[in-house]
């Protein structure tokens, strides 16, 4: 996880960025999703010695396992592993028509917002873990204000978070 206000030199960090992800990079006219963009690989280079490739399906994936990227605001929160995973992150001091969005993404009904963000980040780090996902263990974190969700076929008892410029933080699950 980690934080684009900590980006100190983003020339340096563009060079890490393959000739398609350049491509990709220049096209956004959003400054924070450019930033968003570049952080990400940049973890992804940086823990695993690899650049992403993007599928068929435009989902982000390594040769040595699998990975999942979730961004909101100014945090990027990728997720590394030996197993199949989704992640997502999502700003709970939102407020929005709970009813309604529950209703429109098919998700329970609830008005509770908490309940919602639950849901809602538990939908969208499934969707992204992909098919069979209703079979996975869903991991929630509370990060400040944001909640994080993983989804993986593997039970893990902790898990750490390594924050750009800070000691890794290490998190107990609960599913």
């Amino acid at each position: 996880m980690s934080n684009i206000e900590d980006i100190k030199n983003v020339a340096d960090m563009e060079k890490c960025l393959s000739v398609s992800d350049m491509s990709r990079y220049s096209a956004f006219s959003n400054n924070t999703r450019k930033l968003q963009f570049l952080l990400a690989r940049n973890i992804v280079k940086n823990e695993c010695g690899e650049n992403i490739i993007v599928d068929e399906n435009g989902a982000p994936t390594i040769k040595n396992g699998f990975i999942s990227i979730s961004h909101k605001d100014n945090l990027v929160v990728v997720a590394v592993s030996k197993f199949k995973v989704g992640i997502d992150i999502e700003n709970t001091t939102i407020n929005r028509d709970f009813v309604s969005q529950s209703e429109l993404l098919g998700l329970p009904k609830t008005d509770n917002k908490q309940q919602f963000y639950k849901n809602f980040v538990k939908y969208e780090s499934n969707f992204k873990f992909g098919d069979n996902a209703n079979n996975a263990h869903n991991y929630f974190y509370k990060y400040g204000d944001y909640l994080i969700c993983i989804c993986t076929y593997e039970p893990i008892s902790d898990i750490q978070f390594v924050l750009s410029g800070a000691d890794a933080v290490r998190f107990l699950c609960a599913e």
